[in-house]
């Protein structure tokens, strides 16, 4: 069986796509983490009070400097001092962004407090006023003391249905509070964490639809059906090697990704509560580096279902072109789904595709920071349940309907 998997194992690596395409996956790990780095932008202001614009790492150690003041638990004292500060701006410029705002002014005083600000308006504020609409009449120094009780009512507003909000009540209830702030992490690099694992999706699509189904184009499976181990061995073999591959590749690319990330913005960040990172309405009682570990594992769970999957119909298709064909509709379905439509069914068709913790605005990381549910009669079920559990279970049986689809084969 050993030698088996190794000459599998060899018979995959050495073919030119499969190299070259692994060869992309990893370098596109480092150049994806880079992305969002790169759009970090903030202006410092010099001793003779000259603007400057920095990008990049200098622009987040530059933030990091700015909002030091804010770093740590946010209290009333902290709500207090942000609404202060934007009162005086507003009456002072009635704005608090340029050009209404003299630049230097915004970077001296509002962006100090911006993150603390954001929270505030998005929970204190009445409905439909936000932090670029809201006037000093929206938001009171009186209105600090209650942020947090608000914000637990505000947060079960989310949901749609009154099952759904007295879910997101059960479920919210371990949120830490005080939030926790800490200068640094940015939130796009949680998106592109989230195209990244597309992108290699696609490409374990084309590495692995070859599998069985090159063999049958070939011929040489009636061959390889007459040897010793040429049924459920080889079989396993496959399967064995093409998750080896999987599981690998992956590993090194997401440790490359996050290890950038991380070591650049800085490990403290991942400290911060996800409210403080991504958007407050959130239900995960999570900091952004369980955040992070939750997604990469949403990720690679989906990703191993489509793998899976891919590997079943390779075993069931007569040639490579119709396994490729099928298997990159079904990974592209969920976003196809979600942009027609927004229904109940369609959530729950999403949801338990084995790709459904895959693609843009309707991934894995966007349900787990979301408050969208599907509903299955009385049960009320939040997406990113429902993704994994599809997940969990579609692994094991399409592989084994893999290994039954070749197996069958072989005996005709």
């Amino acid at each position: 069986m050993r030698r088996l998997i190794y000459l599998e194992w060899k018979r995959i690596i050495t073919t030119r796509t499969t190299w070259v395409l692994l060869a992309v996956i990893i370098l596109l790990s480092a150049v994806m983490a880079y992305f969002p780095i790169s759009f970090v932008k903030t202006e410092e202001i010099d001793e003779e009070g000259n603007l400057h614009l920095l990008e990049g790492k200098a622009a987040i150690e530059c933030l990091k400097q700015k909002e030091a003041g804010i770093n740590g638990e946010i209290t009333e004292e902290e709500f207090c001092q942000a609404i202060t500060v934007f009162q005086e701006c507003y009456r002072e410029y009635g704005a608090i962004f340029p050009p209404e705002m003299p630049r230097e002014e915004y970077v001296r005083r509002i962006e100090p407090v911006l993150p603390v600000l954001n929270l505030a308006a998005a929970v204190l504020t009445p409905e439909g006023v936000g932090l670029y609409t809201m006037t000093d009449a929206d938001l009171a120094l009186k209105d600090a003391s209650r942020f947090y009780e608000q914000y637990r009512e505000r947060l079960a507003w989310q949901g749609k249905t009154d099952a759904e909000q007295e879910k997101i009540r059960e479920m919210s209830k371990d949120i830490k509070m005080p939030f926790t702030y800490i200068s640094g992490y940015e939130i796009s690099s949680f998106e592109y964490l989230t195209l990244y694992a597309l992108l290699m999706m696609m490409a374990f699509v084309v590495i692995i639809s070859p599998v069985f189904s090159a063999e049958y184009q070939t011929g040489a499976d009636s061959i390889l059906r007459c040897t010793k181990f040429g049924r459920l061995n080889l079989a396993a073999a496959k399967i064995v090697t093409s998750l080896m591959v999987f599981a690998v590749t992956f590993f090194i690319g997401m440790g490359v990704f996050l290890g950038i990330t991380d070591l650049v913005f800085g490990v403290e960040g991942l400290k911060a509560s996800i409210q403080t990172v991504w958007g407050v309405f959130e239900i995960p009682a999570f900091t952004a580096g369980q955040t992070q570990a939750a997604v990469a594992a949403g990720q690679f769970l989906s990703i191993l279902a489509m793998v899976s999957f891919t590997l079943f119909v390779s075993a069931r298709c007569k040639n490579v072109q119709d396994s490729l064909k099928i298997a990159i509709l079904v990974g592209l379905l969920p976003i196809i789904i979600s942009v027609m439509s927004s229904s109940n069914p369609a959530k729950l068709v999403r949801c338990i595709l084995p790709s459904g913790g895959i693609g843009f605005t309707d991934s894995f990381l966007f349900d787990l920071l979301g408050t969208q549910f599907v509903h299955l009669g009385p049960a009320v079920i939040w997406t990113p349940y429902l993704v994994l559990g599809a997940a969990l279970v579609e692994i094991p049986l399409f592989l084994f309907l893999a290994v039954r689809s070749y197996c069958r084969r072989e005996s005709v």
